[in-house]
């Protein structure tokens, strides 16, 4: 990228699960480009309300000496690059660039409605991975406003009903639904990490969004939430419902909310509660074979 001295300002904006995530950032970042996932949710009107206000600039952060209270520095996705601060009604995130020749500076209003990415030199290659690590963040928790949760989950689309496959890193969530695809008819991926499950007036909706980790799969679309199902590797195929306070437990870990705005993570309690009292949870100990995919299904729909 050529960094430029021009202030000329561009809008770009998505609707990610029925709320409007709106960029304003300087016309020499082509995010209709670099955010290529984002494609699918673009939209053009201009007459509602934006949600989620993400400002991206290419002027230097205003980072001091005192950045506030380091709340982390683990991530998965950067390692030692990251850093999360909390100073006073602000969350700061940054991320040393690919060369450390930079800082990306991240300063988000504490319920994080509105965002600014303060950009250093770096590549387009860069710049899409930032910038789209970044706004899920921001999305995941700014939708908590509007009874909204982003969830570590695959999900897959059968037969218009979402079912979403949950557990920790490694226990076969994608495996378990590209089973589903193979050896259960009329299903296809909706999303393979990142969806947004939503409370609306016509139902519980679980959304593609255009965060769907290493598989490709951004699809613009949304689906009545039929299921959870928690994941464990094991030697032998069970499925057992979880009811009440068993299944709010089995989903709360792949919930999307930084635990240091206890706003934030009351709310995200309140909308989970909500969800398990309407949505099935199962617990789905298994191999990665076609009979585990037969039992769930069974167990979710009932035999045919």
């Amino acid at each position: 990228m050529t960094r430029t001295k021009s202030t000329e300002l561009a809008q770009t904006r998505y609707r990610i699960a029925d709320l409007i995530l709106e960029f304003n950032h300087p016309t020499g970042i082509a995010l209709n480009h670099i955010l290529f996932s984002f494609r699918d949710f673009q939209i053009t009107t201009t007459d509602d309300k934006a949600d989620i206000v993400i400002h991206i600039s290419l002027d230097r952060a205003p980072a001091t000496a005192d950045m506030g209270l380091l709340r982390t520095d683990e991530s998965i996705a950067w390692g030692d690059r990251f850093r999360f601060y909390e100073k006073e009604d602000t969350f700061i995130t940054t991320i040393i660039n690919d060369h450390a020749t930079g800082t990306w500076y991240q300063y988000s209003s504490r319920n994080f409605e509105e965002s600014t990415i303060y950009v250093p030199e770096s590549s387009s290659t860069e710049q899409s991975a930032v910038i789209t690590w970044m706004s899920m963040m921001i999305f995941g928790q700014a939708s908590l406003l509007h009874d909204t949760i982003m969830i570590h989950a695959s999900v897959v689309n059968h037969e218009g009903s979402g079912i979403a496959f949950l557990g920790k890193s490694g226990t076969g969530k994608s495996t378990h639904s590209r089973l589903w695809q193979t050896h259960i008819p009329n299903t296809v991926l909706l999303n393979d990490d990142n969806p947004a499950i939503r409370i609306t007036a016509a139902g519980i909706f679980i959304y593609g969004t255009p965060w769907s980790g290493k598989t490709p799969c951004y699809k613009n679309e949304r689906l009545p939430l039929k299921a959870f199902v928690r994941l464990q590797q094991a030697p032998a195929n069970t499925f057992t419902l979880q009811p009440g306070l068993k299944g709010f437990i089995a989903v709360l870990p792949s919930c999307t909310a930084i635990r240091w705005n206890k706003d934030l993570f009351s709310g995200m309690n309140t909308i989970l509660e909500k969800i398990v009292g309407e949505i099935p949870v199962g617990y789905l100990q298994c191999l990665p074979d076609a009979a585990a995919a037969q039992l769930c299904y069974s167990s979710i729909f009932g035999s045919k």
